[in-house]
């Protein structure tokens, strides 16, 4: 027979219906009722599995640490493995690894470890990666309770989930009521005798023989203070059932010893876990509520994975005395983006307070990623700003041009590039005063007449005088050629104020002219960085598949891109090595307006809301680097309208065709969506994933289900879903939004915006009752600017290649060539060599300090079915390496050559190692 493990416990969201601080005054009083009852009490309490609430209690009550220390040391409170309980499905597999390695830190520092379980109860679907995620973490035991339990799946509450990659955990199911199940328990016989008959009809026809978990809370309830004499009637009520009060640490050992010994009995499933439909609502709609949000938060996550930890990782060997204060720093960015992540934040299904706050979180882990970026790359070339500050008659400009991928990689780079045109004093005039000496060290107030003449001189436009103001294209003036670029060509420029900065002198203000420039570079090293310096002299070398614009046509010599009269775009795809067999593709474009009468949780759409009507298109860049054509979109209806603009933007020798849109939203109760025509009929689906892209397929429920709730057709997009068909495929990328539909007719539609007002509605048809609590969310109407960055490339039917090809593009795409000028050098930089990865189909994990700082962390993909071997090789010589799981604990010595480690990757593997080298 089962035995009940009767587990007390919280779920807390941290932030839901009120805010973080507002909850967090229940918070404190739910520990300290804790922290009282355990003078009397024996029993453990589970705090959800998330550790931020440790931060957060002794944010305010620091004199308690010695005491939950203690607790929690001996088991008598639970917590972790997550610092948040993240949504699964929108992250990054990289930004849940960040998550789990942070809540083990809180612990550590209070001296505790999790229990061996990946407690996931509410979130809303989960990745089919995630066994492996619990594996890297020592978990072997999965909690779950959405995304899962319909009638297609086994009817069972143990099963054996195995990831892509062939590692499996085993997967404990909750019942339809999840966590509640067991919430205030009574404790009279007659009261428990029919609670027992209501718990035992969810639990028993699932249940095998071993043990069950009934988890005894509710949200941010506190313990039930009649808790002893209730689990003692419920014995009595269960008899012969064993009932016991339990632990989570507990329950997964003794349900880890029945798998070890029955596990060949047990079901095994495979895949993501989204459908739930009939058994508990999955909750498949928050994908797109508040879609700024999301997309913006998964720039920040990839702007830390790709284009800071690597950075910082290279400075920690070439800078050992300044390791610790970057790593530390770059802890703090983190922990203001997994701020943001607990699903009911990420998902956008909280209050309007609550997405305020998400904003200043996003816009604080924005700030410390650049300084961060910037501070490591000025350490690895050598740059010191206080010397830079007193020598400024040395200065001599440059612009670095970093390349954040494992790959050398040549072609477009987007460079800001900044030169002088006045210097700005800030601070009375007078030089006997402090300020004073600090305007004589370069940082005085303001003169209208000497910087208007300056623009003059600069051959600039005054009426551009004001900060950020565009520079019209007819006053534009030529940058400075720079040595190393091929060609350059200038996108647009302005007039901004710069300011240089060290820690001992004032700031010195310039007023500069910034060009945005697209230029040719033939090669950076992989995560290397590459300094261009003016030249006298303008370079005019060839470069492969320049970009020519012919009125309203674009073409490079792989695609040609033409837009007509009427605002319909046609492509003609070259066939080539890079690019598909040729083809043509007709109406590219396309917009969708439905009105949605939904709330945060679920879209209810109806008839078309706003029409589009093409305003018309302009030539904004004509090559040879860049061409782009911005097409102009009015939605209107009524009073209400959208105002948009996409831009088509085709580059020098590219296969693939970006798609920028910039809009105004000024309408309610709608969802609006952008459609990209692939031509690919007939083709399977592919998107990107946690730890690599899986297949989606339809899914037909019965009415039963659908009464309950209803399937949505769109699916979580990370950086790009593939439509494929046996002889020809094509890509759409995303730099964030995390909505998505494939259409039967080759189309895949990306969802700019829901616009709606409600947190929850009960009256939806497509989902029956209350999700949350009601609450007017006007913020959610989404009112103001919406923008997103998009591409789409045609390639050839999917197989190993093709699947390499994609991540190369997504690269590409999503990370490409940056550069910014560093107008205070005082010395050329050498060209930097970085982190190499070499191997098919192997797509770039993370490059960091290891979380002890001890090490290097190189991690990576393997996209393919097959064994890959592949090798990572770093920029100076390597005297340790070992293998590692994704928490970083050392394992397996590896061997190695020189400065290149080798390594074999099985099919669909995620790969870490551990490198300690010398600079």
């Amino acid at each position: 027979m089962p035995t009940i493990h009767v587990v007390s416990h919280t779920h807390w969201d941290r932030e839901w219906y009120h805010s973080a601080e507002r909850f967090r005054q229940r918070l404190v009083a739910l520990v300290d009722a804790l922290l009282e009852s355990s003078r009397t009490e024996s029993g453990s309490f589970l705090l959800d599995g998330q550790t931020v609430v440790l931060d957060d209690v002794l944010t305010v009550r620091p004199e308690q640490r010695v005491a939950i220390a203690a607790l929690l040391q001996r088991g008598s409170i639970e917590a972790g493995p997550w610092f948040v309980l993240a949504d699964a499905l929108i992250p990054s597999g990289e930004s849940l690894v960040r998550n789990l390695l942070a809540g083990r830190r809180t612990l550590a520092q209070l001296g505790a470890t999790a229990p061996p379980v990946l407690y996931c109860p509410d979130s809303f679907g989960h990745p089919a990666a995630l066994p492996t995620l619990a594996q890297g973490f020592g978990c072997d035991v999965i909690v779950a309770w959405r995304g899962f339990g319909s009638s297609r799946a086994p009817q069972a509450s143990v099963l054996w989930w195995v990831a892509p990659s062939g590692e499996r955990a085993i997967l404990h199911h909750l019942s339809r009521s999840g966590y509640e199940l067991g919430a205030n328990l009574p404790s009279a016989d007659a009261a428990v005798r029919e609670r027992w008959a209501s718990i035992a009809s969810e639990l028993m026809p699932r249940a095998g023989a071993g043990p069950v978990l009934l988890l005894n809370g509710a949200d941010h309830h506190a313990r039930q203070s009649d808790l002893a004499p209730a689990i003692a009637a419920l014995t009595r009520a269960a008899a012969p059932i064993a009932v016991k009060p339990s632990s989570l640490k507990v329950f997964a050992r003794e349900l880890m010893d029945v798998a070890t010994r029955d596990g060949s009995a047990l079901p095994t499933i495979r895949g993501e876990l989204r459908d739930s439909y009939g058994f508990t609502w999955t909750l498949q709609g928050t994908f797109a509520s508040r879609a700024g949000q999301k997309r913006r938060a998964a720039l920040a996550a990839c702007a830390l994975v790709r284009d800071v930890e690597p950075w910082v990782a290279l400075a920690a060997v070439a800078d050992p005395a300044g390791a610790a204060r970057r790593e530390a720093l770059l802890r703090a960015a983190w922990h203001s983006l997994l701020l943001c992540h607990p699903h009911d934040t990420l998902c956008g299904c909280s209050t309007d307070d609550v997405a305020r706050a998400m904003d200043a979180r996003l816009a604080a882990t924005e700030a410390q990623a650049a300084g961060l970026r910037q501070g490591a790359i000025h350490d690895l070339i050598g740059y010191r700003a206080d010397d830079a500050r007193e020598r400024k008659a040395d200065w001599t400009p440059v612009t670095l041009v970093r390349n954040p991928a494992p790959r050398a990689r040549g072609g477009v780079a987007l460079l800001r590039v900044s030169e002088h045109v006045a210097h700005v004093r800030v601070g009375p005039p007078d030089e006997g005063t402090a300020a004073g000496h600090a305007s004589a060290s370069g940082s005085s107030k303001s003169v209208d007449g000497p910087v208007d003449s300056a623009v003059e001189a600069a051959g600039l436009a005054v009426v551009a005088m004001s900060r950020g103001t565009a520079v019209p294209l007819k006053h534009r003036r030529p940058i400075l050629a720079l040595a190393g670029a091929s060609v350059t060509q200038i996108l647009s420029q302005r007039l901004e104020h710069e300011r240089t900065e060290s820690a001992r002198h004032y700031p010195d203000d310039d007023l500069v002219c910034v060009s945005e420039v697209a230029a040719w570079i033939e090669a950076v090293p992989a995560y290397g960085v590459l300094a261009l310096v003016p030249s006298a002299r303008r370079r005019t070398s060839r470069i492969p598949g320049r970009v020519v614009v012919r009125g309203r046509v674009l073409s490079n010599g792989h695609l040609s891109v033409a837009v007509h009269e009427d605002g319909r775009v046609s492509v003609d795809v070259t066939g080539g090595d890079r690019t598909a067999d040729s083809r043509t593709v007709d109406d590219l474009i396309s917009w969708e307006s439905l009105h949605d009468g939904g709330d945060l949780y679920t879209a209810s759409l109806g008839a078309t809301k706003l029409v589009p009507r093409f305003l018309g298109a302009r030539v904004s860049a004509r090559g040879p680097i860049r061409g782009t054509i911005d097409l102009r979109w009015s939605l209107p209806h009524g009073g209400e309208r959208v105002l948009a603009t996409t831009s088509l933007s085709l580059d020098a020798d590219a296969t693939f065709l970006r798609v920028t849109v910039r809009g105004e939203n000024r309408a309610h109760d709608h969802r609006l969506r952008l459609g990209l025509a692939t031509g690919v009929g007939g083709a399977s689906v592919h998107a990107d994933a946690m730890f690599g892209a899986i297949e989606r397929k339809g899914l037909a429920v019965t009415p039963v289900e659908a009464a309950i709730e209803r399937p949505v057709p769109t699916a979580p997009l990370h950086r790009y879903v593939t439509l494929a068909s046996r002889v020809s495929g094509a890509t759409v990328f995303s730099d964030g939004l995390a909505e998505y539909e494939a259409l039967g007719d080759g189309r895949v539609c990306v969802t700019l915006l829901r616009a709606v007002g409600e947190l929850s509605r009960s009256d939806l048809p497509e989902r029956p009752g209350h999700a949350g609590w009601p609450t007017a969310t006007p913020g959610a109407q989404s009112e103001g600017r919406f923008s997103a960055d998009m591409a789409i490339a045609w390639h050839g039917p999917r197989d190993a290649a093709t699947v390499a090809g994609i991540e190369q593009l997504a690269d590409d795409v999503l990370v490409p060539l940056r550069g910014e000028t560093l107008r205070s050098a005082l010395h050329i930089p050498a060209v930097m060599d970085g982190i190499a990865l070499a191997g098919t189909g192997l797509a770039f994990g993370a490059a960091k300090p290891s979380d002890d700082g001890e090490w290097m962390v190189l991690r990576c993909l393997n996209l393919t079915d097959d064994t890959q071997h592949g090798s990572w090789t770093l920029p100076w010589p390597v005297r340790e390496v070992r293998a590692s799981r994704l928490d970083e604990t050392p394992g397996a010595p590896l061997e190695w050559n020189g400065s290149t480690i080798p390594f074999d990757a099985a099919s669909r593997a995620v790969v870490t190692i551990l490198v300690r080298g010398n600079s």
